[in-house]
């Protein structure tokens, strides 16, 4: 076992790397506002375009491109990436901090201009890209916010045949261990059964390694020149070796398992000792669910976040284990397991005795995807709207009809399974249709997410509605309305700490300073709601100071500034299609009820079989006879497992002695 010891040690610093590390925020990085802002018509040329991204981007990938309304390609130079407060951004690619993309602009002749930009966002390697107008001396119109990214279709399919492969090798492995439930020395019938499981989760397994730095490089092919650099950062990061070293210790133990069930290792009498029990020891057992809960974590992390990395981690690799242990399973039963029944039947008895054995476990991991998935889905869908207008939505509708069709078709495999039939075409169907769930989700994990500009949320504040502050004596506030590049009405209050006051206000003016540094200084008017003035100078969204100076009697001056966000694209209103309430919270409050309903409906049926077991009815049950009740429980279906290949086993054993 050196082998997954190294393999453990590695696992470990990359668990480390990725739980200790800065927390994602959302991992998809959106044009939060630009300079010229998308519509502005300028007086004269600017000299730099400002884009700030809501996180860290790739300067390396960025690629920025300037047409005038005739046609002419104009070159922008200079691209740098900065801070919120100006300096140069850390470039450290994990971080989540905020950046501004800047970009030096050559002398533009007045004109109309259209700016595309393209780049990768840090922290998920996905495609931040969109477009945007404005016009010296001329009127544009706006271009608008950018829609929702569609998956890749490369990327699409290396995210899915990964998924695929990890699955098959998790389902596999667990059926493989389930054969094994309460049998000690397995007959070569079982081994065999075992073996082929082995089999196929591991080529699944070595197709699961394979699939991730594809599909790593290509995220990174519009990066250029620089992909070699940043592939090997990637590959070399925490999450990206957690995933690769928990699907190699995976991939090793069933390797083997599978060579230790070799009919020239276990010897033609039969299996015995450690060979013979179930191909792995209890060590070889450890380190392969260890190394499934990291490749489950790793993978979670690979896609798109719920929050930090540890809730990313748990709800994820969770969901993804019991894609593993339904979705898998059944894959791999019907490669290694169905063509052999076809030719004998009593491969078709075994097999059917070991799906009998294993339903409760695929309702088990029904019924977590569900919980877990609407966990998934809050962070990534906005709105109700998101979901029925985003690529992401259409794809998580399409994914959860394909469940609930393969969760029908695996209820009526059930049902046939109790009356003693094996339902081949079914069971077929079932693992195309969940074939088709994994496809649907590495669709879903290289599209971006239903959230951002396009779909803004209802009640979610976009800007600071009022500011307060506090400077000697007096407490002042401000309020801008509607907030928005235009004419603004900003009402100002001021309140004197001191009874009395020391002095009544005479006077109060208001200073405008904006993104690119311009000022503006405005008297306000004493009203009967306090002072209050209507500017126009604000203009462009972004990041703007209000200061306000007070005057009072026989007092110096007191001047308080304040930081405003006047925020981009709200100049137009988005239309409401069904709903724009957050879903978050409802999708959150439905994954708890649920897991309280799943938790009390898992309490009362194991009271109910702790029960029988008292009463006699359990492992040691007898296989029924025809006619009779079924074993009840998982462990009666496996213990009738267990005695259906000991009796295909000898009768193998009869029909080989007996044969001339």
């Amino acid at each position: 076992m050196r082998r997954p010891g190294r393999l453990l040690a590695a696992l470990t610093v990359a668990g480390l790397t990725v739980l200790l590390g800065p927390t994602p925020a959302q991992a998809h990085a959106y044009l939060l506002r630009s300079a010229p802002s998308d519509g502005a018509v300028l007086d004269r040329a600017p000299e730099t375009l400002v884009l700030a991204f809501t996180e860290h981007v790739e300067l390396s990938a960025a690629r920025i491109t300037l047409v005038d309304g005739d046609g002419r390609h104009w070159a922008v130079n200079g691209l740098a990436l900065r801070g919120e407060d100006g300096g140069p951004a850390a470039p450290d690619a994990g971080s989540e901090e905020p950046v501004t993309l800047v970009a030096g602009l050559p002398a533009l002749p007045p004109n109309t201009y259209h700016v595309s930009w393209r780049t990768l966002s840090s922290d998920d390697l996905h495609t931040t890209s969109g477009t945007l107008v404005f016009g010296v001396g001329r009127p544009v119109t706006a271009a608008g916010p950018a829609g929702p990214v569609g998956p890749g279709p490369r990327e699409t399919a290396f995210r899915a045949l990964g998924l695929a492969g990890l699955a098959v090798l998790l389902g596999g492995a667990a059926l493989a261990l389930l054969t094994g439930t309460g049998v000690r020395r397995p007959d070569p019938t079982t081994a065999a059964l075992r073996r082929r499981l082995h089999t196929v989760a591991g080529y699944a397994g070595a197709l699961a390694l394979v699939a991730t730095p594809l599909q790593l490089a290509v995220q990174l092919s519009g990066a250029g020149g620089v992909r070699s650099g940043l592939l090997a950062d990637q590959l070399t990061s925490g999450r990206w070796l957690l995933r690769e070293v928990g699907t190699a210790l995976v991939f090793v133990v069933v390797l083997r398992a599978a060579y230790r069930l070799r009919p020239e290792v276990t010897g033609s009498a039969g299996p015995s000792g450690d060979a013979g029990r179930s191909g792995a020891g209890p060590v070889a057992v450890a380190v392969g669910v260890a190394g499934a809960l990291a490749a489950a974590a790793g993978t979670a992390l690979l896609g798109h976040p719920m929050g930090g990395p540890l809730r990313t981690a748990l709800v994820g690799g969770v969901h993804v284990l019991a894609a593993g242990g339904w979705a898998g399973a059944v894959v791999a039963a019907v490669l290694a397991l169905l063509p052999s029944a076809r030719q004998a039947a009593d491969r078709a008895a075994q097999l059917s005795a070991l799906l009998r054995a294993f339903a409760p476990l695929a309702a088990g991991c029904l019924t977590v995807l569900v919980l877990t998935g609407l966990l998934l889905t809050g962070p990534q869908v906005a709105t109700v709207d998101a979901l029925l207008g985003s690529p992401y939505g259409l794809l998580l509708l399409a994914k959860v009809a394909t469940v609930g069709a393969a969760g029908l078709l695996g209820l009526r495999t059930a049902r046939r399974l109790r009356h003693g039939d094996l339902p081949r075409r079914g069971l077929r169907a079932e693992a195309g249709l969940l074939v088709a769930v994994l496809g649907l989700a590495g669709a879903l994990a290289a599209a971006g997410p239903g959230r951002g500009p396009g779909f803004p949320v209802a009640d979610a504040g976009r800007a600071v509605p009022q500011v307060s502050g506090q400077v000697a004596d007096l407490v002042d506030t401000v309020a801008v309305r509607p907030n928005r590049p235009g004419r603004n009405i900003v009402s100002v209050g001021v309140e004197d700490t001191r009874r009395p006051a020391p002095g009544p206000v005479t006077g109060v003016s208001l200073l405008l300073t904006g993104p690119n540094g311009e000022r503006a200084v405005h008297p306000v008017t004493r009203t009967g709601d306090g002072w209050v003035v209507a500017v126009d100078d604000i203009r462009a969204p972004g990041r703007w100071q209000v200061g306000v100076t007070v005057l009072r009697d026989g007092l110096p001056p007191v001047t308080d500034t304040h930081p405003w966000l006047v925020p981009a694209g709200d100049t137009t209103v988005t239309p409401v299609r069904v709903s724009v309430a957050p879903l978050r919270p409802v999708l959150d409050r439905t994954a708890v009820l649920g897991t309280l309903v799943a938790v009390a409906v898992a309490a009362v049926a194991g009271t109910q079989w702790w029960r029988r077991r008292r009463t006699g009815v359990g492992p040691t049950a007898e296989l029924p006879g025809p006619g009779a009740a079924e074993p009840d429980g998982y462990w009666g279906r496996a213990a009738e497992l267990s005695r259906t290949t000991s009796s295909v086993a000898s009768s193998t054993r009869g029909a080989s002695i007996s044969s001339p």
